[in-house]
């Protein structure tokens, strides 16, 4: 039944999108893409994910993909570089479980990004491919130069589970051949770094971002706090206090206050050691 009832919504989009003008496949995409996050039920949303899937590659068939706007598409992640762009996207699984897809898209070209999960060991340095991603919604893209050479930091977004998130800066590499996920250019703490990964529990904010008055990447400094989670777990929460990386002669340096603000207790959600975050990284309202 919710099959006949996709395929006539589609039927009725693709009709709707010749009368006015759209194009109906971005539609088509644009609509899965809101299923396979927000609908209840979890085959609803593996079966707009399939769909959504097949979008995507019809729209990648196409010659001037390039040139098809995805940025009205809410529930796709776009960040914009030097001639291209990477466009990523959450799916969730479960309340457990969320996987994330993607692509680096030139006028000519295109790499298809496969989260396949590698990073559980020594994440934050090694190097990935496209094939072995570390999957993550986009948020933010930064070009920086080190040793003569162009580099993009990549600011990313993971829901890990139903108590923790993660955010990521990684190093993207266009140098080569082929794209690579992970320089060593985070330095100044016991080992060089090809990325910054923050996991921390969804009881409270947590902010990674490049400043731009500061010209550095910024991020709260985590705290472990006993008990606190939805089940008593500990979690990593804020303590109200940022840590920075400083661009200087081509490596992003560890400072550790940028600010001189620090609280006593954690800054909880309205004062609520059980209230998840209740904004999504768009700015939207999370459904319950």
């Amino acid at each position: 039944m919710f099959s006949l009832l996709v395929s006539s919504l589609m039927l009725i989009q693709f009709v709707t999108g010749q009368m006015d003008g759209k194009d109906p496949l971005v539609e088509r995409i644009s609509y899965n893409a809101d299923v396979m996050v927000n609908t209840v039920e979890n085959q609803h949303r593996m079966h707009a994910y399939d769909v959504f899937q097949a979008s995507i590659d019809s729209l990648l068939a196409r010659k001037d993909s390039y040139n098809a706007n995805l940025d009205s598409i809410k529930w796709l992640s776009i960040v914009h570089g030097d001639g291209f762009r990477i466009v990523t996207w959450q799916l969730r699984v479960t309340e457990d479980e969320f996987r994330y897809g993607g692509f680096i898209q030139w006028p000519d070209r295109v790499v298809q990004l496969k989260d396949n999960r590698p990073w559980v060991n020594g994440a934050a340095f090694n190097t990935y491919s496209p094939s072995a991603w570390y999957g993550c919604l986009y948020y933010k893209i930064v070009p920086f130069q080190s040793d003569g050479k162009k580099y993009y930091v990549l600011f990313g977004f993971n829901a890990e589970d139903h108590v923790r998130n993660t955010k990521v800066a990684d190093i993207l590499d266009l140098n080569g051949s082929e794209p690579k996920f992970g320089v060593p250019l985070f330095v100044g703490k016991d080992k060089d770094q090809s990325r910054l990964i923050l996991t921390y529990g969804d009881v409270s904010p947590m902010q990674l971002l490049y400043d731009e008055s500061l010209k550095a990447i910024v991020h709260d400094h985590l705290e472990n706090v006993p008990g606190i989670g939805p089940s008593g777990e500990s979690l990593e929460v804020s303590d109200g206090s940022m840590e920075g990386w400083f661009l200087k002669d081509g490596k992003w340096k560890y400072q550790e206050k940028v600010y001189d603000v620090i609280m006593n207790e954690p800054p909880m959600m309205e004062g609520r050691k059980d209230h998840r975050e209740d904004k999504d990284l768009f700015g939207r309202p999370k459904k319950p």
